[in-house]
């Protein structure tokens, strides 16, 4: 009889070890500290840096295979340029996303993802199209959009006490 009573016992045991060992009913995380406005100006710095070294490369291969008069015009080429240039923009978008910014900086945030999500959209419909006349179309509206999206990072910059890039 001892044997079905160390089953039992086990049993037990097991069952408060798992309840211990579960998640709490009222877990506690610690609240993170907020960031410094010079850690803020650091992460934005580093985010639209690999932003625009990035785009530096990719642009050098749009100009010469996504234009129609080019010589070495070519339509994978682009399509493969232009993909590039909407992940690069993603990616900084993730880096942004991950800045906790104030109040009034993050309204700016705000706006420049808002015109990211338009341009991502615009790229990869490019990215995707089957002419090169179809992409040029696209390239004017993305145009457009990277204008407004320069003057609301500048907006951005300025809320986060950054001077506008030279």
């Amino acid at each position: 009889m001892r044997i079905p009573r160390a089953r039992f016992t086990v049993c037990i045991l097991s069952a408060a070890l798992l309840a211990a060992c579960g998640g709490s009913t009222n877990p506690s995380s610690p609240t993170p500290t907020p960031l410094t406005q010079a850690q803020i100006q650091s992460r934005y710095v580093a985010a639209a840096g690999r932003y625009n070294q990035g785009e530096a490369q990719i642009a050098l291969t749009e100009n010469a295979s996504c234009d129609a008069a080019s010589v070495s015009v070519a339509l994978e080429t682009c399509q493969t340029a232009l993909s590039g240039q909407r992940q690069l923009t993603i990616a900084y978008d993730n880096a942004l996303r991950a800045i906790p910014f104030s109040a009034g900086a993050a309204t700016e945030a705000g706006r420049l993802l808002g015109d990211d999500a338009a341009i991502e959209n615009l790229l990869e419909q490019a990215a995707t199209s089957p002419a090169i006349a179809v992409i040029a179309t696209l390239q004017q509206q993305i145009i457009a959009l990277l204008a407004t999206a320069a003057t609301d990072a500048v907006a951005l910059r300025a809320a986060i006490g950054l001077p506008a890039p030279a």
